[in-house]
């Protein structure tokens, strides 16, 4: 594979799993779980008995549980920090796994006097050494079950779009003028249906965006996307919420394809994009397919 593949490959979109605690802890804690009986039952490293200052079992799942606040704490900071998540790609998945995986490493040797006895600990033979088992068992994850993922996830929405058949042209709705009413203030944002394409949010504004006059045009308005939602679905059946931080009218939907997070929307009259998450694919197919 050529490096401007690769390159390519590592930008793919990739589903970002960690934002919900209750399910990072079971993820991890399934991954601790797995970890321990790897190593339980295949030994895959050499253990010199007569160095330990407590049982087998129980080192075992200290290296199999350390990892477990270690990377709940990363991912706690990294939701802090982190903006959208429809940006998350495969290459910055294995990144911070990577990362978490040479965190690991470390703090398995700074622990090596708590349970070994060689004389040697803080040599750097076992610094490279506890960072290079760590990478050794971590490498069937960032290797072998991420793009496998990745491939399933796209071959799945990809079946999942050809079950769809295109709209019904909502032409009640097209000439009207709606005034978006901003609930913090008496300012009004006049919006032509026909021109809408879709909206973002963007911090405490929303960006809508529109097609008129051969051209783009993006304007911010002080308003939610729910609040935005629920005045334009007042006089149209083709806006979807297609995305937490989206609004799309359907009707201005050029093509769709699929990758690991879901579906892509690519629009009418311009090379914009917005994204349909997995967890609305039901309901995007639902509605683009309503006659």
């Amino acid at each position: 594979m050529k490096l401007a593949q690769i390159k390519n490959y590592l930008k793919e979109p990739y589903p970002y799993y960690y934002e919900k605690s209750d399910r990072l802890l079971l993820l991890l804690l399934f991954i601790a779980i797995l970890s321990f009986l790897f190593s339980y039952f295949f030994e895959p490293f050499v253990v010199n008995v007569n160095e330990h200052k407590i049982s087998y079992f129980w080192i075992l799942l200290i290296h199999a549980f350390t990892p477990f606040p270690i990377a709940y704490l990363y991912f706690i900071l990294l939701n802090n920090s982190k903006k959208d998540t429809e940006i998350w790609t495969l290459g910055k998945e294995i990144f911070h796994l990577s990362m978490i995986l040479l965190i690991i490493g470390i703090t398995s040797f700074l622990i090596r006097d708590l349970i070994y006895t060689n004389p040697d600990n803080w040599s750097f033979k076992y610094f490279w050494e506890e960072i290079r088992n760590t990478f050794l068992i971590g490498i069937l994850l960032l290797v072998v079950v991420l793009p496998i993922n990745l491939e399933r996830l796209i071959n799945k929405h990809k079946a999942s779009l050809k079950e769809i058949t295109p709209i019904n042209f909502d032409s009640t709705s097209h000439n009207l003028i709606i005034s978006i009413k901003n609930s913090m203030s008496e300012d009004c944002f006049e919006l032509k249906i026909k021109d809408f394409l879709f909206a973002k949010v963007e911090s405490n504004y929303t960006e809508v965006y529109t097609f008129s006059t051969n051209k783009i045009h993006k304007t911010l308005i002080r308003v939610t996307l729910k609040d935005l939602e629920e005045q334009l679905k007042l006089v149209s059946h083709n806006i979807f919420k297609s995305h937490r931080s989206y609004l799309v009218n359907l009707n201005k939907i050029n093509s769709i394809s699929g990758n690991a997070q879901g579906y892509e929307l690519v629009l009418k009259n311009s090379s914009l994009k917005v994204p349909v998450s997995r967890s609305n694919i039901t309901k995007f197919n639902t509605a683009y397919s309503k006659v």
